[in-house]
């Protein structure tokens, strides 16, 4: 990091803090304007195949492409994050993301797009995806000094979820007035606000040095031991993971938008955005509150609003009712993410912190598009209502369960935290 500070203080640090900080301003503005792109591609090709195929089968076949090379890579991608410059990993990822993109939208503009198509360009763009995972969560810790990290955090959180506001509406907008194909092309651009925000930042950015000696295997399995020896990370990781298969998803708001609501794509981009809005909204109370350092409380309060209203949203009838039960459960989402990354990268040390993310990125990347399956799957078996109810129960269950028998997760606090 930018200084050697190891100590937290909530009172020292601004609301907004890590963005007086040039190469961190960069950085994120640059991905925030990416994000933007990804969700109008997200929202765009959900909508795409389901369009195509009316099959929730098929649609939810498409998280099966995302989930194969993130599972795979996931823990090679973490090494790779801590044996090279991060800011080159990333730069390579950006740009092969926005050719990827570039070409779903030629071939969709086309006119004879085939479902083939969609699952091989989601497949390589998830195996890209994933070596730019870890790079970018161990890059931007670096570009603060250590005692900013639960702001700039926080800050991160906004960025993966703030966008989720503004890109399905646009994209609901540019879907209904162009064509899906203009929510790729605009996605294709948005790579480029990324890539020259790397290329404008200074700080040096030079891959930590690996225990000497070490080989690549040796490094993947020491990242693996760190993992598995340490408690919290392992809750947390379990806790994602099942959030990701059995929580809220996009195959499960195609369906409720399409059938079950019956509200068209515009509809779909109101559903998304509500989501946005509460993303929006819970990252601002996370970061007003100060960064309080009971982190473990907020985790857990934050999992259990999530898992109920999401369960909730399965017995909705109502249109309205619906999006503010997304709202809240975006809200949630939002917090809970902030402070599982606060806690991750507070514990996790700068040598390990890839390999770390790497193998969180397997519960995210990797098994959040196995929930898209598993709707796929569940849904013509038992009903979209009672998926979604069911999900939202089991998130719940194993929330309960893995913070009593991981104590140590509701009580984390930063300030008494130990830091590598």
């Amino acid at each position: 990091m930018t200084d050697d500070s190891s100590k937290f203080n909530s009172r020292s640090a601004g609301r907004v803090a890590a963005l007086h900080y040039r190469d961190f301003r960069l950085y994120w503005t640059g991905l925030f304007l990416s994000n933007i792109g990804t969700w109008m591609q997200i929202t765009a090709v959900s909508w795409l195949i389901y369009r195509i195929t009316r099959s929730p089968f098929q649609l939810g076949m498409n998280g099966l492409f995302r989930a194969v090379p993130a599972i795979g890579l996931g823990v090679i991608s973490g090494t790779l994050a801590d044996r090279f410059d991060r800011k080159k990993l990333m730069l390579t990822t950006q740009c092969l993301l926005g050719v990827l993109a570039l070409l779903l939208g030629l071939l969709d503009h086309s006119e004879n797009i085939q479902l083939w198509q969609i699952y091989a360009v989601t497949f390589i763009s998830a195996a890209v995806a994933s070596c730019d995972g870890p790079a970018r969560q161990a890059l931007f810790p670096t570009l603060v000094p250590q005692a900013i990290l639960p702001n700039a955090v926080a800050l991160n959180s906004v960025l993966m979820k703030g966008p989720a506001l503004i890109g399905p509406l646009l994209a609901g907008a540019v879907i209904s007035l162009i064509g899906t194909h203009g929510a790729f092309y605009a996605n294709a651009a948005s790579y480029v606000c990324t890539v020259t925000a790397l290329l404008l930042m200074r700080t040096p950015t030079p891959a930590p040095a690996p225990a000497q000696g070490n080989g690549f295997g040796a490094d993947i399995k020491s990242g693996l031991s760190y993992v598995y020896s340490q408690k919290i990370i392992l809750g947390i990781i379990a806790m994602e993971a099942t959030t990701s298969i059995f929580g809220m998803d996009n195959t499960m708001l195609t369906i409720f938008a399409a059938d079950v609501l019956r509200v068209g794509a515009h509809g779909f981009g109101m559903m998304q955005s509500a989501r946005g809005i509460g993303a929006v909204v819970g990252s601002s109370l996370f970061i007003g509150g100060g960064q309080r350092p009971y982190q473990g409380k907020i985790l857990l309060g934050s999992s259990i609003v999530y898992g109920t209203c999401f369960a909730l949203f399965g017995l909705s009838n109502s249109f309205m009712l619906s999006l503010v039960l997304l709202t809240c459960v975006g809200a949630a989402d939002a917090i809970w993410a902030a402070a599982r990354s606060t806690i991750l990268q507070w514990t996790a040390p700068n040598v390990m912190r890839g390999r770390v993310m790497g193998v969180f990125q397997i519960a995210t990347q990797g098994l959040n598009p196995m929930g898209q399956v598993e709707t796929g799957v569940v849904v013509p078996l038992i009903g979209a209502r009672e998926a979604t109810f069911l999900g939202g129960s089991i998130v719940l269950l194993i929330t309960i369960l893995t913070t009593a028998r991981i104590r140590e997760i509701p009580r984390f606090r930063l300030d008494r935290a130990k830091r590598d």
